[in-house]
């Protein structure tokens, strides 16, 4: 660090500053600043310079002599050290996290009075804001939405403050300024989403670090791409038997494409959900009807993006991180956010869809001989509240119990075998999870909690993944 002619701090530019493991996972960028990726070749150099001149006799040719020799020296005292020091990093920053002093100098919310995530980047002190009180950061919250009616099928649209706050992408730059729990339209969807998103919503603005939020953030993204695409797949599979055959077709090439990616070798994953939404662009823009907002939501032209493309920014995102490219400090945590945190509120707003399909979870449901009709009670699975509201219903075709049901203009639509609510052995309790992969042939289905990612079995729910529809075979459900 240098000072310039008036005294004030200059940072070094952060393409001189050094990334741990950003190299192979192993070795630190700029490489010819790593010990490790040193020594590495150096034994490599040595060994390749050593072994042909030895006088001892071998049965091998020179060359693979050489050869063998250098891979082996390499990988022990050059790939192993480096591994083991990768490990040792990970455990120390395990640690750091635990430590009550970890969170000393990061950036909290604006409700407890410090500055936003945003106001702690380094070579741009220009940006920070004077301290909040509870009382002010409480009187910028949005309040709370109007309650309506248990039985309106629909949810009422977003406030237009929120639609305005947002209109085109060139408000990209300005929606990383403010902090995460003051964001309108993170708050509104609190209340509107399903539950799983609501839930992690929630998580990301209360927060307290910028490495904690920066994780956040990234789980959030990939909980709305896949509870957009569970309620796209439950919607299109009410849609086949339908009367355009066309349609169906349709709907079923899709489904195909679903049930291959659950039940391939690795499961769903974030680019399985992205990429299969984004397969629907085609059929939503022929026929939508078949997922009612879905063609406004995957909209995009010269002039603005569509839920789709802030997904994918979101994803490469998180498969940055996962190639050992993660913030190494709470600054970057910060510039991070700020970067990614756009993209996740447009990808909220473009996914209004999800507030308009409420998600329920069926509880009782019996047949009324005299109005020929099913009374039906469910809770309401939408918002980021633990206790789901209860409601109740009159419909002419039953349910079964304890399954979630997309609730429509046309009545409900089941979401098994993509979203179901199961014992947790880990957890000891009922959570909502969602279908991450099934065996081709026989075994129970993989499905992961929203919440905490468990991992949870269920024999029923994998017969049902490989009765979904299979194109090649020309086979329906």
């Amino acid at each position: 660090m240098t000072e310039n002619p008036e005294g004030s701090a200059v940072h070094p530019t952060a393409s001189r500053a050094k990334r741990r493991n950003a190299v192979l996972a192993l070795y630190d960028s700029p490489v010819y600043r790593d010990w490790a990726f040193w020594m590495t070749v150096g034994w490599g150099l040595m060994t390749a310079v050593s072994i042909p001149g030895s006088d001892q006799p071998n049965s091998l040719p020179v060359w693979l002599d050489t050869l063998l020799a250098v891979l082996t020296f390499v990988t022990l005292f050059g790939v192993i050290p480096s591994w083991l020091r990768l490990l040792l990093r990970r455990w120390l920053g395990r640690r750091k996290e635990r430590s009550p002093r970890s969170s000393v100098g990061a950036p909290l919310t604006a409700g407890h009075g410090t500055a936003p995530a945003s106001a702690q980047r380094p070579a741009s002190p220009a940006v920070l804001s004077p301290p909040q009180s509870s009382s002010e950061a409480s009187q910028r919250r949005p309040p709370p939405p109007e309650t309506h009616s248990p039985h309106q099928p629909r949810v009422a649209p977003r406030p237009q403050r929120v639609q305005e706050s947002l209109q085109d992408d060139t408000d990209l730059a300005k929606a990383g300024t403010q902090p995460l729990s003051s964001s309108a339209v993170m708050s509104d969807a609190r209340n509107t989403m399903p539950h799983p998103v609501a839930r992690a919503i929630r998580t990301l603005q209360q927060a307290n670090t910028s490495k904690e939020q920066y994780e956040a953030l990234l789980d959030a993204a990939e909980i709305l791409a896949i509870s957009a695409s569970v309620t796209a797949a439950a919607l299109l599979q009410r849609k086949i038997g339908g009367s355009a055959v066309q349609t169906d077709e349709s709907n079923e090439r899709s489904l195909s494409m679903l049930r291959s990616s659950l039940l391939a070798g690795g499961g769903a994953t974030f680019g399985t959900w992205t990429n299969w939404l984004g397969s629907l662009r085609p059929l939503a823009a022929s026929h939508p009807d078949v997922v009612p907002g879905l063609p406004n939501a995957l909209h995009s032209d010269g002039r603005t993006t569509g839920l789709i493309d802030h997904l994918n920014t979101l994803r490469t995102e998180r498969n940055r991180a996962a190639h050992g490219d993660r913030p190494q400090s709470a600054g970057e945590s910060s510039l991070r956010v700020e970067e990614i945190r756009p993209h996740l509120e447009h990808a909220l707003m473009k996914a209004e869809f999800l507030t308009q399909s409420p998600w329920l979870l069926t509880v009782s449901c019996s047949y009324q001989p005299r109005t020929q009709t099913f009374d039906v009670v469910a809770h309401n699975a939408m918002g980021d509240h633990p206790d789901f509201e209860r409601r109740e219903f009159s419909w002419t075709s039953p349910v079964a119990n304890d399954v979630f049901y997309v609730l429509t203009s046309e009545g409900p639509v089941t979401l098994s075998p993509f979203v179901a609510s199961l014992f947790c052995p880990q957890c000891q309790q009922m959570e909502v999870c969602y279908a991450a992969q099934a065996d081709k042939k026989t075994g129970p289905a993989i499905l992961k909690s929203f919440a905490r990612g468990h991992t949870v079995h269920s024999a029923d729910l994998g017969d049902e993944i490989r009765s979904l529809p299979d194109h090649r075979r020309g086979t329906t459900r």
